[in-house]
């Protein structure tokens, strides 16, 4: 579990970091960094989404917040919430 939830936050914010100085503040929770938090059930934890099916949500997140901003709660969706920042790439 520890190696997956790695290999989705932290090592690609790692790889991103190289080339994008943004993406150095991201992927952990510690102080001074940018983490957006996701609280999931992990008996519930299922992927529902196929490749004819792309769109289908996953199953068991319970809480998801984003920039300080809840868009899941109790595993409901607010279709309105759009706390993220974009992360641009500089220019060279």
């Amino acid at each position: 579990m520890l190696e997956g939830i790695a290999r989705c936050s932290y090592r690609p914010a790692q790889i991103l970091g190289e080339s994008v100085p943004q993406m150095k503040q991201k992927g952990r929770i510690q102080p001074g960094m940018d983490a957006d938090i996701i609280v999931f059930d992990i008996d519930g934890l299922k992927i529902r989404s196929t490749f004819t099916a792309p769109n289908q949500p996953s199953s068991g997140r319970r809480q998801v917040i984003v920039n300080g901003t809840p868009i899941i709660a109790d595993g409901e969706l607010d279709a309105k919430a759009f706390p993220g920042q974009p992360v641009r790439r500089p220019l060279k």
